[in-house]
């Protein structure tokens, strides 16, 4: 396959780049970048030094006229900078998966949550949550990965909602990230002074995964394990997203909790549907009764571990998932998508051990 990426010098690109290396399919990979043009990727990141991919230049994004002969474009770029790109590859038939969050909500939420002007959009976007909208994503001609965030908060909340086992007007949730979720340029709060040995929320009641949350949610109570197609089904959920800065490089740590419909059920009969729900996934690892997944067990994968547990006393449910951000949360899952569009094994080049 050929590829370009766009953005390969931020945390997802760089992280786009470690999955691809090695990965004997890859034909040709072009890489964009203004600031480091001309420059080979292993003086620019010396972790590629002696591998494959490591004499690669940069072109710089003046030079992006015709890619006509790729197979598809990874976009790992800050939000708004995508579509600037998005229709010129689709006019040369080039499959493309965004990053950001340029094409994951309509355009009202979009300016609503990210306080920006929405793209004009041609092409409409297959949000790219594998276990929900495989048959979809197959098809697309564009994708828009979900958030590292949502992806996490989803995964844990799917079968309750598919199942209608919770209200879906009551459900918090508790969500803690690695730094590295705030992108690699500087900010004075993920400084290494600043965020060493505390820990503190941000976006408190505002952050821009919540209205994509509550949409691919929303979805998932109306069509159940109907996994639809076209435009999303209308279906009022709240969801209470409080999220918080881990003094670690990389990890999603969510818990979910959600108001059970059914008093009388147990952690077993919760678990059992949890386990029933995404036996065949191959990248979902449903724990163990009276488990709970950690961080460190999903690090440098694609992998999300989920652990439940109903609290009878209080008739609560809750579903305990952890990602590696830059993985199931952003490059590991695009190239997950990136299989699905182009034919391949879904598993390709992703069945990796975690660094622990």
């Amino acid at each position: 396959m050929r590829i370009a990426l766009l953005g390969a010098t931020g945390y997802g690109g760089i992280e786009t780049l470690r999955l691809l290396e090695g990965r004997k399919d890859v034909e040709e990979l072009v890489v964009f970048s203004d600031r480091y043009a001309e420059q080979a990727i292993e003086q620019v990141l010396p972790q590629f030094r002696g591998t494959s991919l490591g004499r690669i230049a940069f072109s710089p994004l003046a030079k992006f006229h015709d890619l006509s002969l790729m197979d598809a474009a990874l976009l790992a770029m800050p939000h708004g900078e995508a579509p600037k790109y998005v229709e010129r590859l689709l006019d040369q038939d080039v499959r493309v998966i965004d990053f950001s969050g340029d094409y994951r909500l309509p355009s009202d939420l979009y300016e609503l949550w990210y306080h920006a002007p929405a793209a004009e959009r041609h092409a409409p976007a297959v949000y790219g949550l594998p276990e929900r909208y495989r048959e979809q994503i197959r098809t697309a001609r564009l994708v828009a990965n979900p958030g590292c965030y949502a992806t996490a908060s989803e995964l844990a909340l799917l079968p309750l909602l598919e199942q209608r086992l919770i209200d879906p007007l009551r459900i918090v949730i508790d969500a803690k990230s690695g730094v590295s979720g705030a992108g690699r340029n500087p900010k004075m709060t993920t400084h290494f002074a600043e965020v060493a040995e505390s820990l503190h929320a941000y976006k408190v009641g505002a952050h821009q995964h919540t209205p994509e949350i509550e949409r691919i949610l929303a979805d998932a109570w109306v069509r159940g394990r109907e996994h639809g197609g076209g435009e999303f089904a209308s279906q009022d959920v709240k969801v209470l997203l409080t999220t918080q800065l881990l003094p670690i490089k990389r990890g999603i740590y969510v818990t979910a909790y959600g108001q059970l419909n059914k008093e009388e059920m147990t952690t077993a009969d919760v678990l059992g549907i949890y386990q029933t729900r995404y036996e065949k996934e191959p990248f979902v690892q449903v724990l163990p009764l009276g488990e709970m997944p950690e961080i460190r067990q999903v690090t440098g994968t694609n992998l999300c571990q989920i652990g439940v547990h109903v609290d009878e006393r209080t008739h609560t449910v809750l579903a305990v998932a952890a990602i590696d951000n830059l993985g199931k949360g952003a490059a590991g899952q695009a190239l997950q998508n990136l299989n699905l569009m182009l034919g391949l094994k879904e598993t390709l080049g992703l069945q990796l051990s975690p660094w622990w």
